[in-house]
């Protein structure tokens, strides 16, 4: 497992992972954390998954690809009102040692939602309801280890879903691909969460138990996390996949592609985190913002990276972060990764 280890005497944070070592130091002018190799990690396990065709180990290669897709996600730096190697954007909260904490914690989850679609793969919503109880106990796990901060609960939801859906492909023999991958997620979760909207759609008013994804969903109709899951995760198949591989084919760096799938992001997406945050008008506010800096060429243009740091400014100081499009490049990241390993 990926191990964590905080020197006070030497003020470095140190991430153990099983192809690199990472250093933060906590002076933020001067970050020593080295960009995750995604490739040599999917690489490494591509000869694990050929030398043992096991389903436990299968699980340990999807579970640890998802919690690497945490790490890819909020090392990815600058990121405008988002936690990355920089700053810790519009979050007072939490930081890149809390989202550390986070991933280390949920890996083992993973794992076991993983081993869930190897086993459960005839009966796939049943693999949903077997996964949603795992996921609970993630959740505990989570806010024990970042000391009660919500850094992954919506990425407990889809990575779970997801490391269950790639669990069953390999179970029943079937191709892993992206198409396939969401062939089976759509049989495990469609019905049932459709269902939930349904009744939520019939609740009149909103209460303070319920998520902010379901009051905003009863307020404005915009479904979240829930309706991503219904729909196959179209955001990230039809917006942010082609970006990020369009990016790799031209071997682009891979920072500068995960900003530009995040920019895309924020520019075609209904962020329920900014909504819960701010408003509508914010909402769209950035989609321009983001608009515009990707017509000037983004992440990719010579000025890309300063243009981010100022936005992290602004919309820090306007208390606007979108954690959706957050999760939404972990996801890519995870399905890149998955689709590296199945790859021949």
């Amino acid at each position: 497992m990926t191990k964590f280890v905080y020197s006070q005497k030497s003020t470095k944070f140190k991430v153990v992972t099983s192809s690199i070592i990472n250093i933060f130091e906590p002076d933020k002018s001067n970050f020593l954390l080295e960009e995750i190799d995604l490739m040599s990690f999917c690489s490494d396990y591509k000869i694990h998954a050929q030398n043992s065709g096991s389903p436990e180990m299968i699980a340990q290669i999807i579970g640890k690809c998802a919690a690497m897709s945490l790490l890819e996600e909020v090392n990815t730096s600058p990121k405008p009102g988002l936690v990355d190697r920089l700053t810790n954007g519009a979050h007072k909260d939490m930081n890149l040692l809390t989202f550390y904490c986070s991933a280390q914690a949920l890996e083992p989850f993973f794992i076991r939602m993983a081993e869930q679609g190897i086993k459960e793969y005839k009966d796939l919503e049943q693999c949903f309801r077997n996964i949603r109880e795992i996921g609970i106990e993630a959740e505990a796990s989570m806010y024990a280890a970042t000391g009660g901060v919500n850094t992954h609960k919506g990425l407990i939801f889809s990575l779970g879903i997801l490391c269950a859906s790639v669990g069953s492909c390999y179970a029943s023999g079937k191709i892993i691909s992206v198409d396939q991958i969401m062939l089976q997620e759509q049989q495990m979760v469609r019905r049932i969460l459709m269902e939930e909207l349904d009744r939520l759609n019939k609740k009149t008013e909103c209460f303070a138990r319920e998520s902010h994804g379901e009051n905003l969903y009863k307020k404005m109709g915009v479904t979240g996390v829930r309706g991503e899951a219904i729909d196959g995760y179209r955001t990230v198949r039809e917006i942010g996949l082609p970006v990020m591989i369009e990016g790799m084919k031209q071997k682009k760096d891979f920072n500068q592609i995960k900003l530009q799938t995040l920019m895309t992001f924020m520019n075609k997406t209904e962020d329920t985190n900014v909504l819960s945050r701010t408003n509508m008008q914010t909402l769209l506010e950035t989609q321009k913002i983001a608009e515009e800096y990707l017509q000037e060429g983004g992440a990719y243009a010579v000025n890309g990276i300063s243009r981010l740091i100022e936005l992290d400014k602004y919309f820090t100081e306007k208390n606007i972060s979108h954690g959706g499009c957050a999760d939404l490049l972990a996801i890519s990241i995870f399905l890149v990764s998955m689709i590296q390993i199945a790859q021949s």
